[in-house]
């Protein structure tokens, strides 16, 4: 009972800290260390059926749960206190950054330190360049048998975001003009629209986690290092695009030795957290 009431809050604060702008729920699951186990159960769910949908289960209850009941709060403290708020979760995002590369397993040696520093490169480059990419890039057209792979076509493409840290989903809409024909089709139950990208986003993850558990597996430094890369990337991203807009000539110069501290906090406690608790 006291593993699925936790589970329950791992999910609330996933679904809560997910309606942050540019806020990936798969590195939100890293820094509560819980990632490698969200990839397991569903990359092998087959294996212990009940075991991995007790465990999604009450993942998915308390990620609804969060969004109905912080969706509108979280909105007005964004409004709010943006910059401010954007500097904390960077903390916390770059607080788990230790954990990973200890993951790696990369030895101090020269031949080592180059692969990390390659690959961490890399992964930051991906989810960076992918914030330059320019919005609504398909126009989806007419419903119809090519509308509806299309959209099964984009659901695959939109699982990497679903499942990789880093990544932010909804961006990936924005960048392939889905997001607000999306929400349009949520308020008016547009089922053709809805069904073919649910679909593809569920078989997307499927393969995605599958790939994703073997790669960390057989090939961990190469593999946590991108992730880690991804994540240093969306702090880079969270930075360029949310961090410096806001400040300081928007919320005034007392914001920044604020911000500074938020972060600070973020990422001492990130850190202390996942070393406690035997995360790293």
């Amino acid at each position: 009972m006291i593993k699925i009431l936790l589970n329950v809050l791992y999910g609330f604060i996933i679904g809560a800290l997910m309606l942050l702008p540019g806020v990936s729920g798969g590195t939100t699951a890293i820094i509560l260390g819980i990632y490698d186990k969200i990839v397991s159960a569903v990359s092998s769910f087959r294996k212990n059926i009940k075991k991995n949908l007790i465990f999604l289960g009450t993942l998915a209850l308390g990620g609804g749960i969060g969004v109905l009941l912080l969706a509108k709060p979280l909105e007005t403290l964004v409004g709010l206190w943006y910059g401010p708020l954007c500097c904390l979760f960077g903390g916390l995002t770059m607080g788990s950054v230790p954990m990973l590369l200890k993951k790696t397993g990369a030895k101090l040696n020269l031949k080592d330190i180059l692969k990390v520093a390659l690959w961490l490169v890399v992964g930051a480059a991906i989810v960076v360049g992918i914030e330059f990419m320019p919005e609504d890039m398909l126009t989806l057209g007419d419903s119809g048998i090519l509308r509806f792979v299309l959209l099964f076509v984009l659901g695959i493409i939109f699982s990497v975001g679903f499942v990789l840290p880093g990544i932010s989903l909804s961006y990936l809409m924005l960048v392939f003009g889905v997001y607000t024909p999306l929400l349009a089709a949520v308020s008016g139950l547009d089922i053709m629209f809805l069904l073919p990208l649910a679909l593809g986003i569920l078989v997307g993850t499927v393969l995605t986690t599958k790939l994703l558990e073997t790669c960390m597996n057989k090939h961990p430094l190469p593999t946590y290092t991108v992730i880690t890369g991804f994540v240093a990337g969306s702090v880079v991203a969270l930075l360029m695009n949310d961090i410096i807009p806001n400040l300081p000539w928007t919320d005034g110069w007392y914001n920044i030795p604020v911000c500074v501290a938020l972060f600070a906090v973020g990422f001492a406690g990130v850190f202390f957290y996942t070393s406690r608790h035997g995360l790293d």
